[in-house]
């Protein structure tokens, strides 16, 4: 069994303390895996790609496409690849259940939770599964697992069979096990949606405090006064929680932030923030930017002018 609680200091699920630096005690960059060669690319320090498409209703998989692009296109480059893990969003695309901002009867938003309940096991034999097949393409390096995004949906009350946060809690640790348990040289994130309600953030994380994971995540801007969304201020409705340095607090975990993908895509507000903006969000806990739309003609020149970044607080 890939599954089990990580509540022990050392073991198959890996040692608890967190890898919160995996690219070092530099600001990262990152991109969106582009196609094709990624040799123009030495000026980022890691790449992201999505996992995993190819996977049956039934929860199982033949082919790990991830461990082709870590062989044909990372291999030979010095970047740090990264997992965007959404094993249980492509179980349900399998299903007949879409992502919530697509058409359908059916959507992760309102049917996702009774999806889970219902595959449990086939979805922590997946993940096991394809981190044993990736440690063996990938054995030494960090390898970033992004961890389904919007993941606290599924205790959302309009789900038809909504997950409790115990629930919610024990999913996370039992990914993350079969992650660590078959890959020791994993770094497992956990997403965070910049639109929980205060109460929602705090009860999220806290039901996160037994789980074995090394980084947060979350989709936001770099230049508006630490809140992790563009339009947020201090009178938006959970400007308590909705902001990095919450988040570095509550969480006790580094940030991995991204510029989000696909309809939602936003631009970049990173390399185009200044000195004093990046500096104040790595104050905050965030190590990492992965500008994941379209990518500017100018992003290795504004990554190039910010070499007055800071180091990363408490990095050794």
């Amino acid at each position: 069994n890939a599954g089990g609680s990580s509540g022990s200091n050392t073991g198959v699920c890996g040692a608890t303390n967190p890898k919160m630096y995996p690219f070092g005690c530099k600001f990262a960059w990152g991109i969106a895996d582009p196609g094709g060669s990624l040799a123009g690319f030495a000026y980022v320090q890691f790449v992201s790609n999505w996992i995993e498409s190819n996977i049956s209703a039934s929860g199982t998989m033949t082919n790990c496409n991830g461990c082709t692009w870590l062989k044909n296109s990372v291999a030979n480059t010095n970047l740090i690849p990264a997992y965007y893990a959404y094993i249980i969003g492509f179980l349900a695309h399998a299903n007949g259940i879409v992502d919530g901002n697509q058409s359908g009867s059916k959507k992760l938003s309102t049917d996702g939770a009774a999806l889970i309940k219902a595959n449990y096991n086939a979805i922590i034999d997946a993940y096991a599964w394809y981190a044993q097949k990736t440690a063996a393409a990938w054995p030494t390096k960090p390898l970033i697992w992004l961890l389904e995004g919007d993941f606290v949906q599924f205790t959302d009350s309009g789900q038809s069979s909504p997950m409790t946060y115990a629930e919610i809690g024990k999913l996370a640790a039992d990914i993350t096990c079969a992650i660590k348990s078959n890959m020791p040289n994993a770094v497992v994130a956990i997403d965070h949606s910049a639109w929980n309600a205060d109460e929602v953030t705090n009860s999220y994380w806290g039901a996160m405090a037994d789980v074995n994971y090394d980084m947060v995540w979350t989709t936001g801007v770099g230049n508006n006064k630490g809140f992790i969304n563009g339009d947020a201020n201090s009178s938006t409705y959970n400007a308590k929680t909705a902001n990095y340095a919450y988040l570095y607090k509550l969480t006790g975990r580094t940030t991995l932030v991204d510029t989000s993908a696909g309809a939602s895509a936003a631009g970049d507000s990173w390399s185009t923030a200044s000195l004093a903006d990046l500096n104040a969000r790595i104050s905050e806990g965030v190590v990492a930017a992965n500008i994941t739309g379209t990518l500017s003609g100018g992003l290795q020149s504004n990554i190039n002018n910010l070499s007055g970044l800071s180091a990363l607080p408490s990095c050794q």
